[in-house]
């Protein structure tokens, strides 16, 4: 065999060997599998008829009361939030909203998640790679990316249904204040609640932390607050742009899944109760 064959196929064995997957678990995909029989809902289709077309779940009480928007699979490499969010779809299923409204769009990124990747590939002329990040593209543009599209359908619907609390479900790769030293990149968000700094945020982040904590024995899986999303995240754009309660949650990847999700779910239920859902 000839020395560029042979460095040809250990290039693929390498490639192969060093790809990165993930494979949902039984609970999530049966889940999905049964997206069409959701009870107690209406559901919607983002980029409907295009290889990103993903579904909304509208659960409504018919009752006044506040409006919550979940979202999980903005980066598919951070599987508890999407993991978490399709458990979510099930709890809300048996347990529907006593007042107001929840929106839960589990599998915002449906193609990154697909991939386990954080973000889909822009074309080689777009120099941005973040445009192929659904987190950084908010408010949206409608003749814009995928992603870009989709941000803006999920404002749209954000908006139509008046929304008064955001949360998207995500994960970090070091806990928070304990990054390694070596680290230069990434900062520790791992178990932090990241909120938009108004009044609205500042109020239930402070109930979120003092519930969830409670229980939580290891200084460190304790949640602690950051301020201030991500400029052109989800949680910015709602905070700013709708001047309502607008977080960012963010679990630490080194946790067992199991965990990570409990903690995800968790947190949600208690935004909920606060927000007299339940």
């Amino acid at each position: 065999m000839k020395l560029k064959s042979i460095i040809y196929l250990l290039l693929v064995v390498v490639n192969v060997g060093c790809s990165s997957s993930y494979n949902l678990t039984n609970k999530a995909q049966k889940v999905i599998n049964d997206f069409s029989n959701i009870k107690s809902t209406e559901k919607l289709e983002l980029l409907d008829g295009t290889p990103y077309s993903t579904p909304a779940f509208i659960f409504d009480s018919k009752k006044s009361g506040k409006t919550v928007m979940i979202l999980g699979g903005t980066h598919g490499n951070e599987p508890a939030g999407y993991e978490a969010a399709l458990r979510i779809l099930k709890l809300l299923e048996r347990n529907p909203p006593k007042n107001g409204k929840v929106i839960v769009i589990p599998l915002a990124n449906r193609q990154a998640d697909k991939n386990y990747e954080r973000r889909i590939p822009v074309p080689n002329e777009v120099k941005d790679i973040e445009r192929g990040n659904l987190n950084r593209c908010y408010p949206g543009d409608k003749n814009g990316l995928p992603m870009e599209k989709m941000a803006y359908e999920i404002t749209e619907i954000a908006k139509r249904n008046k929304i008064d609390v955001f949360i998207d479900l995500h994960e970090a790769r070091y806990f928070h204040l304990n990054t390694p030293k070596e680290s230069k990149r990434e900062k520790g968000l791992g178990q932090t609640i990241i909120y938009y700094p108004n009044e609205e945020s500042s109020w239930l982040v402070m109930n979120l932390l003092d519930n969830i904590n409670e229980n939580i024995d290891d200084p460190n899986e304790k949640f602690s607050a950051v301020e201030q999303p991500i400029m052109h995240s989800a949680a910015w754009w709602a905070g700013k742009e709708l001047n309502i309660a607008a977080f960012t949650f963010e679990t630490m990847r080194k946790l067992d899944l199991e965990k990570r999700i409990y903690f995800h779910i968790q947190l949600v239920k208690i935004a909920l109760e606060k927000s007299d859902i339940w």
